[in-house]
């Protein structure tokens, strides 16, 4: 049974047109009226709440229509409360009943004529202003000027209590001593309240950035998925972070927890490989944005390209770890370098720096190649084919074993452990150059396909070849039948010398 009667949806559906309203059609409607009203009425009291009220306003109940996309009641307001006065309708025959209705104030014509007119109102205009550019604030009237925005932090400095701060962690619900990235923020409010006690002056905390229990719990589970020796695990972890939208509080977190365990584990390949799978995923969520991060992401990445040693033993398959960590490394230039022109040019220096550098080991130069090859045809044949001759010669020198070349067959020179490590790192040098050198020249061959040009033989190229990167390359590239096919190329490779 309803609280609003049939007979008042009647009397409301004759009012708009609406004649002989069928009694079951009225009872549903007033159920759902009074459930309507419930909901609104429920909602208005959340406002009420929240405004730390104990009375029901008109606003609160226009607030409650707005959140349900019904347009709020006009023609009352909270500052101009309702009056209602009660009366009864009907006869003592037929019998009373109540009847409640607002009070309307009676208003005398000549008082509203002779009361002087109000103001006209000013037209409402929008105006647009750089509030930042680039993280540069504009010198314009709109914005305050850095004077006034020193005096604004100025009074709204506070004196730490140090024993407060020692308590109160600034994320609260990490625990305290965790080697987890979220403890930094917290660490330093004590330390600058230490400062502050024994100094006596006033300093302004760091904002506190505060994350619900979900998020904390989240990043615990995540971090220990990524870091699982578990592959189902690991794997569903990666996918969360590369899928999942709702990730933007932790990410400063996992760029700082990426550059923390990099620099700490460099001798535990598993958790390098963990934290480069880590940063493609972060790559990869089309809801993060990465670009206030990259320069955090950047020496981590180069760091696994060319780390002088990465895992704990040189027989370790680092290689694949400096191979993906390449591929991130493309990733990102291609993705940010139409907004950051410096961005490839930078990588690229710091991977020649890397590959010309003699006092580098082996396993920096291998980085390095496979960083440049993958960088495009033309920073490999710009930047690294003229200096093959030269360098080709510290790779001879690892792989000669008793005056004889034994390139091809190194694994299996019986020696001393030092000594077939270094002839393993010159071989994947080696194998990487030749790769680059294979692209580089199917790429030229490619475009010289159509022009009409008397291709000399491979003998004959043979010699300019040996003197133009040295031999021990010449001889591994003409010994291919896929260099054979592609002599143009050969002959630019030469010219770029």
């Amino acid at each position: 049974m309803s609280t609003f009667p049939s007979s008042t949806i009647k009397d409301i559906a004759e009012s708009v047109g609406i004649p002989n309203l069928k009694d079951d059609v009225a009872t549903s409607l007033a159920q759902d009226v009074e459930y309507r009203i419930h909901e609104i009425v429920q909602e208005a009291m959340k406002f009420m709440r929240h405004g730390k009220r104990t009375k029901l306003t008109v606003d609160d109940i226009n607030n409650a229509l707005r959140v349900r996309n019904v347009e709020p009641l006009y023609g009352f307001s909270s500052a101009d409360p309702t009056r209602f006065r009660r009366t009864t309708v009907g006869s003592s025959a037929t019998g009373t009943t109540e009847l409640f209705f607002v009070e309307d104030e009676e208003l005398d014509f000549e008082t509203i004529l002779s009361a002087p007119l109000p103001k006209v109102p000013m037209d409402v205009t929008y105006t647009a202003h750089w509030l930042a550019i680039e993280g540069v604030q504009p010198a314009i009237p709109q914005n305050p000027t850095p004077i006034d925005a020193k005096a604004d932090l100025f009074n709204k400095r506070i004196k730490l209590d140090p024993s407060a701060t020692a308590t109160q962690p600034v994320i609260p619900g990490i625990k305290p001593g965790s080697n987890t990235s979220l403890n930094t923020a917290n660490a330093t409010n004590n330390q600058q309240a230490n400062n502050a006690n024994n100094n006596g002056a006033e300093i302004k905390p760091l904002v506190k950035h505060v994350l619900s229990k979900e998020l904390q719990m989240y990043y615990e589970r995540i971090i220990s998925a990524v870091l699982s020796q578990d592959e189902v695990l690991r794997a569903t972890g990666i996918s969360s972070l590369q899928n999942d939208p709702g990730l933007h509080q932790l990410l400063p977190y996992f760029v700082q927890l990426v550059a923390e365990k990099v620099t700490q584990n460099t001798r535990n390949l598993p958790v390098l490989e963990s934290m480069m799978a880590m940063v493609r995923a972060i790559l990869d969520n089309d809801n993060l944005f990465v670009e206030p991060y990259l320069h955090q992401l950047m020496p981590t990445i180069l760091t696994c390209v060319v780390g002088k040693r990465l895992g704990e033993s040189p027989q370790e398959d680092h290689w694949a770890l400096r191979s993906t960590a390449t591929d991130i490394l493309l990733l990102i230039c291609n993705k940010y370098g139409s907004s950051y022109h410096t961005l490839q040019p930078r990588v690229t220096r710091t991977l020649l720096r890397a590959f010309l550098d003699p006092e580098k080991p082996l396993t920096t130069h291998y980085g390095a190649i496979l960083g440049l090859t993958r960088m495009g045809n033309e920073v490999f044949k710009t930047l690294v084919v003229p200096n093959l001759k030269t360098y080709s010669t510290i790779l001879e020198s690892e792989l000669m074993v008793d005056g004889q070349d034994r390139e091809g067959s190194f694994m299996e020179v019986e020696g001393d452990i030092t000594s077939t490590i270094r002839k393993s790192e010159a071989t994947h040098c080696l194998e990487a150059l030749l790769v680059g050198l294979r692209t580089l020249i199917r790429s030229e061959a490619e475009k010289e396909r159509y022009v009409a040009k008397d291709v000399p033989s491979a003998e004959s190229l043979r010699e300019p070849l040996t003197v133009a990167i040295g031999p021990l390359l010449a001889r591994n590239l003409l010994r291919e039948d896929a260099t054979q096919q592609n002599l143009a190329g050969v002959i630019s490779v030469i010219e770029s010398c």
